[in-house]
Parts: structure tokens; C-alpha cells; sequence
């Protein structure tokens, strides 16, 4: 596959997750990035058949991750790892199996599982072991309402994984099966509605950095922290400190995500890598065009 070829699918890949991506997060969609790793699934799957590159899913998601480091709003950081591990996982189920249905699978199935180990790495980062004991307890406390046990809580989970993986392995059986002019049609119904529009000044840094730690998944988490620990009997002298700590670490997490220069980072990349350099550059001029 060459650069013009890798830029072009990179281009849409970054063009869906910038314009559908804001969309589905500014409405607090829940699952919007599982739905975006779906897609971006589909998109790989493509561009491995039409290659014959076992290669050619990692450099393109690469590509795109650095294309969303270009975005002149919202986080880069979460996205661009997002993106970027997405593809390498998907191009190791190629390296194991091979380029084809049975290695696609297992691409996509890691690509798919990669959607809940990064959200579940951050919040434990910003609460440590304590978001291991809330999730004890509250499967205790549900067991008592809901007459269940802490194990069906997690075979419920268990099963949303499951489900997510059966999605991504008839995502990639449809990606195989369809004809080319409708793959043309699909990306181009793709470009046509989430295309980013002009965007707009969103103000400083460390404001959206205070603002993001009045999502509601953050919210709803640092509560259910509070009831823990108001309930569980914890000494109340270290309570202050405890609900501190999430919020003080969160706000420093959050302005880290949109002041790193990762801008930086391209033309370090374009020296050191110079097909990628020429693809992210073709990859921009299908998004001018």
C-alpha cells in the first residue's frame, strides 16, 4: 500500500473520529467511543483486504492518531493512544494469523477490547485501589437489593465484552462481503455528515481542564466514591484527603490532555519515519480537499 493510499484511508479514519466523535461526546452519547472503534474497525479491515499489507492497519491508524493531534478542540491525548493502539492490536491478530478472516478477527477482537481497558486504566490511575474496593462493594450492596451475587455483576459485565466482540467479528465479516461501490458509498455517506465543521474558540485550557471534571462519568464515580466511604465506616480524618485526591490529580490528568505539544511530535516523526511523513502528508490534502 502505498503513501497516497495510506493517507486517503487515514484521512476518513481521522475526518469520522474528529466530526463524529464531537458529536457523539458533546450529546454524552454513552458507548461513543466503542461505536468509533467499531468503525474504525471496518475501516481497517478494508484497507487490509484491498492491500494484501499486514502493516497497513497500524500505519494508517498511526497517521490518523497524529492527524488528531491537529484538532484545534477537545482532548488529543486519549484519542491519539485510542486510535493508535486500536490499530496496532488489530495489525498483531494480522502478524499471528495472517491477512486474512481468521486474523482479521482477531485483530478486530483486540481493537475491540482495548475500548474498556484505557477508561478502566485512567480511573484507576486517578483512584487507585479504591475503585477496586467501590466495585466490591456496591456488588455487594446490589446483591442484597437485586437478590444476586457479586459474580453475576461481572458476568453481566463479562458479557458486554462478549457482546462487543461479536459485533466487531460481523463488522469485519461485512467489511469482506461488500462490494466496493458500496464500501465508496459508505465513506462517502461518512465524509458527507461528520466532515468537522469551523470550530470555534473554546477558551483556555485550564478552564476545559475544570470543565472536564464535571463529566458525569467523573462525577457520578467521585460520588459513589463518597457514599463508600461515608458507609463502609472509613475514619473520617483522612476523608477530606481522599476526596481531594481524585479531584486534584483528575484536573492535573485533564490539563495535561490538552496542553501537551504533541503538535511536536510530527515533524520528529516525519524525520525519523519518512513513509509515515508521507503519508500524513497526503492524509492532509485529502482532508483539504
Amino acid at each position: 500500500m502505498n503513501a497516497d493510499d495510506i493517507g486517503k484511508k487515514a484521512a476518513l479514519l481521522s475526518i469520522v473520529e474528529i466530526g463524529l466523535g464531537s458529536f457523539l461526546h458533546a450529546f454524552s452519547i454513552p458507548f461513543a467511543g466503542h461505536f468509533l472503534s467499531l468503525n474504525q474497525g471496518f475501516i481497517l479491515t478494508r484497507a487490509a483486504m484491498e492491500s494484501g499489507d499486514k502493516k497497513a492497519p497500524g500505519i494508517i491508524s498511526a497517521v490518523a492518531a497524529l492527524l488528531k493531534s491537529l484538532s484545534p478542540v477537545g482532548k488529543k491525548l486519549t484519542p491519539m493512544l485510542a486510535i493508535g493502539m486500536q490499530g496496532q492490536l488489530y495489525n498483531v491478530g494480522l502478524l499471528l494469523l495472517g491477512n486474512n478472516g481468521f486474523g482479521r478477527i482477531l485483530g478486530m477482537s483486540l481493537l475491540c477490547l482495548w475500548g474498556f481497558v484505557q477508561p478502566l486504566a485512567l480511573y484507576f490511575i486517578l483512584y487507585g485501589k479504591t475503585l477496586v474496593e467501590m466495585a466490591e462493594y456496591y456488588a455487594t450492596e446490589l446483591s442484597k437489593v437485586f437478590q444476586a451475587t457479586p459474580d453475576d455483576f461481572l458476568s453481566i459485565l463479562i458479557s458486554l465484552v462478549i457482546f462487543k466482540l461479536i459485533c466487531g467479528a460481523v463488522v469485519v465479516i461485512i467489511a469482506q462481503i461488500l462490494k466496493k461501490n458500496k464500501v465508496d458509498q459508505y465513506e462517502t455517506w461518512l465524509i458527507s455528515k461528520h466532515k468537522p465543521q469551523e470550530p470555534k474558540t473554546e477558551g483556555s485550557a485550564w478552564i476545559l481542564a475544570l470543565k472536564d471534571l464535571f463529566s458525569p462519568v467523573f462525577i457520578v464515580t467521585w460520588c459513589l466514591m463518597l457514599l463508600f466511604y461515608l458507609y463502609s465506616q472509613h475514619d473520617k480524618a483522612d476523608l477530606i484527603w481522599i476526596l481531594l485526591r481524585p479531584v486534584a490529580l483528575g484536573y492535573l490528568i485533564f490539563l495535561g490532555l490538552r496542553i501537551f505539544p504533541v503538535e511536536k511530535m510530527i515533524p520528529w516523526v516525519s524525520e525519523k519515519y519518512p513513509f509515515l511523513g508521507r503519508s500524513l502528508e497526503s492524509a492532509l490534502k485529502h482532508i483539504r480537499k
